[in-house]
């Protein structure tokens, strides 16, 4: 079968040769002059395979756009959801102001040392404002070790339910805070202090439960500077969390 050869219209704005089949030019967009294919005729004669040939670059050029435009508003979506996600990191979770540690904050450490010791058995319980009150007093002198580049250790605070602590630690980057928060549930075994995370937080976004065991480095420094009550509480026989109190008691 052999019908005319097409007539390429010339775009009269980017000069891009278009389909007669075309209203609009291919690339600019800019409407074309039909006129030129009035009352022309050409002797040369275009097979039928050359013709589906030339049809199916048109489709392919529809569809390299249609998966451009798919790419470019994928790219968009995932740009809105990071900026989105970010500003939920950014947001302060339920917390208490920062306060200027008390002047004596009571000795938990000496507490712990004196319950160690102890040869009969023996519980003491810690307020959690008291605990908090001695984090700050003596996280402070360690201000220096826990700062990094760009980024500056602000506090620490814990937060006791049943059965449950939630650790958040504040830091600062260029000035603006940035919180990150776990819970845990907190046992003596084996003569060492055992925590088993349950969930956590960045600011205000939920870190899935499957992530937290691998998230201890968001913690880890602070425990290191910790180390000393640390060991203390390697040496106690239990740790029970309440309502705002935990009570640790001696070893049998």
């Amino acid at each position: 079968m052999k019908t005319a050869t097409a007539i390429q219209l010339t775009c009269p704005e980017c000069r891009r040769d278009n389909e007669p089949e075309r209203i609009y030019c291919h690339d600019c967009g800019a409407r074309l002059d039909r006129s030129a294919l009035a009352g022309r005729r050409t002797g040369k004669i275009e097979t039928s395979e050359e013709l589906h040939k030339r049809m199916r670059g048109m489709f392919s050029q529809r569809r390299i756009k249609a998966q451009l435009f798919f790419f470019k508003s994928a790219k968009l979506i995932l740009i809105a959801i990071a900026a989105a996600a970010l500003l939920v990191m950014l947001i302060a979770p339920e917390v208490p102001p920062a306060v200027k540690s008390e002047e004596f904050p009571p000795q938990i450490n000496l507490n712990l040392e004196t319950l160690t010791e102890s040869r009969q058995p023996q519980t003491m319980q810690f307020s959690e404002e008291g605990v908090n009150a001695y984090l700050a007093s003596a996280l402070k002198r360690k201000k220096e070790k826990l700062n990094h580049p760009l980024i500056n250790f602000e506090r620490a605070l814990v937060a006791f339910s049943e059965g449950n602590c939630r650790v958040t630690i504040e830091r600062s980057i260029f000035g603006y805070s940035i919180f990150t928060s776990g819970d845990y549930a907190v046992q003596i075994e084996g003569g060492k202090v055992k925590t088993s995370p349950r969930s956590g937080a960045i600011g205000r976004m939920p870190v899935d439960p499957n992530v937290m065991p691998y998230a201890g480095f968001l913690f880890s420094d602070v425990v290191a500077a910790m180390d000393r009550e640390h060991k203390l509480l390697n040496k106690v026989g239990s740790i029970q969390l309440h309502e705002k109190e935990i009570a640790v008691t001696s070893a049998q």
